[in-house]
């Protein structure tokens, strides 16, 4: 008996294109399109008071793990400040000595806050003394934004040195 193969009609390529992953955006494209600005109207602060809580239950498991005060300070500087309700207590500008409302965005050199007015702020982390009110243990924090001057994601993996703070 003799085995006849048949030409397949439609040849059937290696890589299918319809399976192709879509092209990234660049960050030029994603400026243009505005994708990571909050728009100013419609943003309420009661909108971000859960978003408050859920950073009180996160430094709450930050205070648990290390009873040291100096350990809790370290794991401070490297933790994500999304949610926390700062409040600038000293800065070169005058005009936002004062200003308090919760971090909506936090960038290499700002932090968006929400005001309890509504308001929606850029403060600059250089030049900047903010302080943190903390439930897990009852206390005030003061944080140098000098220290703060990266993003979120690579302050987490950076290690720190101890340097000495020059107070404004």
């Amino acid at each position: 008996m003799k085995v006849v193969h048949l030409d397949a009609t439609e040849t059937i390529p290696k890589h299918d294109p319809a399976k192709k992953r879509g092209k990234r955006l660049t960050a030029s494209e994603k400026r243009a399109m505005r994708i990571y600005d909050i728009p100013k109207k419609g943003v309420k602060y009661a909108h971000f008071e859960p978003l408050h809580n859920l950073w009180q239950g996160y430094m709450k498991e930050l205070y648990g793990q290390g009873q040291n005060p100096s350990q809790f300070a370290q794991k401070l500087l490297k933790a994500d400040f999304h949610g926390a309700i700062i409040k600038v207590t000293k800065s070169n500008n005058p005009l936002l000595v004062g200003s308090a409302g919760i971090v909506v965005q936090e960038t290499q050199n700002l932090f968006k806050i929400i005001t309890q007015e509504d308001r929606l702020k850029s403060i600059p982390k250089g030049k900047t003394v903010f302080q943190v009110e903390l439930d897990a243990c009852a206390c005030t924090l003061t944080l140098y934004g000098q220290q703060l001057l990266t993003r979120s994601a690579e302050r987490a993996a950076k290690k720190f040195k101890a340097k000495p703070t020059i107070d404004l």
